[in-house]
């Protein structure tokens, strides 16, 4: 799984009171429902569908770390990948 580096600090050392906002790929279909699940677990949304199976994730920043233990996840990059 490919992490940018902000989100690989986000996941080091978060901000408790910081929300995070992340560009999130699934590998497919079915980790596409696994990820919804997940991150409605963690109480976090799926805000936006993207091209190509990507979605934009939002949760507060400490879970950016159980995020980033879940299978079948591509790659997680910032929102600010996608130029807005």
């Amino acid at each position: 799984m490919y992490l940018s580096h902000p989100v690989r600090r986000m996941r080091d050392d978060p901000f408790d009171d910081e929300t995070a906002e992340l560009r999130v790929e699934p590998v497919d279909d079915d980790a596409r429902v696994v990820l919804d699940d997940h991150v409605a677990s963690l109480g976090g949304s799926i805000e936006k569908e993207l091209q190509f199976g990507g979605v934009v994730v939002v949760l507060a920043e400490p879970d950016v770390a159980a995020l980033c233990e879940l299978d079948g996840i591509e790659r997680i990059e910032t929102v600010d990948t996608l130029g807005y």
